[in-house]
C-alpha cells in the first residue's frame, strides 16, 4: 500500500487498519485510543441505546467522525470489531514488543459496562489508569467519570527501560487534551510519551491515528512511528502537525 505520507521516519497510511495492519513489518510498540462507540448513549426508558442530541454531553459524536466512522455500532458488533484490531496489532508486535490500549467504563442503565468485558482476547499484562483529573456526568446516579483505562499487553520478553520507568506506577496523572486539532477526541500528547519512554521502543504504530499524536511524540522523542487512519482528513492533520518544528521533551 502506497503511504499517504512518508517523512523522517513517519508514515501514514489512508485505509481500515484491518487492511493495512497484515501488510506491516513488525513494530516495537503499539499506542491506541480507538473510537469509544460513543455515538450510542443509554435512553430513558432503561432498556435501548440511542444517538446522543446536540447538547447532550456525547452529542459531540452523534454524526460519528466526521462523516467516517459512525460510532455507534451494536455493542456486540463493535467488541468483535475492536478484539479483531486487537489481535492484528498483536501480530505486528515483536517478541520484546507491547501495547497500549486506552479504552473507557462506561455506566449504563445503572450498571458499570467495562471496555470489551475485559476480555480482550489476549493476556492482559496490567490495567493502567489514566486520571484525566475533571470530568462531567449529568446525573446524581454515580459518580462521575475522572479515569479512563490503559489495557497494558506485552510480549514475554518485553521488559521496561529501568527502575525509573516502572516507578511511573500504574496510575497516570495528566490532564485532557484541549487543544482544537479538528478531531473530537485527541489524547494528551503525555500519553504516548510516557509509554515510548518507558519502553525504549524504535518503532511505534497507532492504527487508530486520529490527529496523530502518537507520530507527534515519535518525531519529538526521535522515534519512528507508523500511523492509520480511515478519514483523509485527519491524515491530512496528522501531516501537517508533523511538519511542525520538534518539540522539547
Amino acid at each position: 500500500m502506497k503511504p499517504y505520507y512518508e517523512e523522517g521516519g513517519i508514515t501514514i497510511y489512508h485505509g481500515d487498519c484491518e487492511d493495512v495492519l497484515p501488510l506491516l513489518d513488525p513494530v516495537d510498540l503499539v499506542v491506541t485510543s480507538p473510537p469509544y462507540n460513543m455515538g450510542l448513549v443509554p435512553g430513558g426508558n432503561g432498556r435501548g441505546m440511542y444517538r446522543p442530541g446536540a447538547s447532550n454531553k456525547a452529542g459531540r459524536f452523534r454524526e460519528g467522525y466526521d462523516g467516517g466512522h459512525s460510532d455507534a455500532l451494536p455493542q456486540d458488533e463493535y467488541d468483535a470489531w475492536q478484539r479483531e484490531v486487537i489481535s492484528l496489532c498483536w501480530g505486528t508486535i515483536a517478541d520484546d514488543g507491547a501495547m497500549f490500549y486506552n479504552c473507557r467504563p462506561r455506566v449504563e442503565h445503572g450498571v458499570l459496562r467495562l471496555p470489551l468485558g475485559l476480555q480482550f482476547g489476549l493476556p492482559l499484562r496490567q490495567l493502567i489508569v489514566w486520571d484525566r483529573g475533571t470530568g462531567i456526568d449529568v446525573n446524581l446516579r454515580n459518580f462521575c467519570t475522572r479515569g479512563e483505562y490503559i489495557a497494558f499487553f506485552a510480549k514475554p520478553d518485553f521488559k521496561l527501560v529501568d527502575h525509573a520507568a516502572s516507578g511511573m506506577g500504574d496510575v497516570w496523572r495528566m490532564g485532557m487534551e484541549y487543544t482544537d486539532f479538528g478531531h473530537p477526541a485527541p489524547f494528551p500528547i503525555g500519553l504516548p510519551t510516557r509509554a515510548l519512554s518507558a519502553s525504549g521502543a524504535a518503532l511505534v504504530l497507532d492504527p487508530f491515528m486520529g490527529s496523530g499524536t502518537t507520530l507527534r511524540a515519535a518525531k519529538d522523542l526521535g522515534r519512528r512511528a507508523i500511523g492509520i487512519d480511515n478519514n483523509e482528513r485527519y491524515c491530512e492533520i496528522a501531516a501537517k502537525r508533523l511538519a511542525q518544528e520538534v518539540l522539547a521533551i
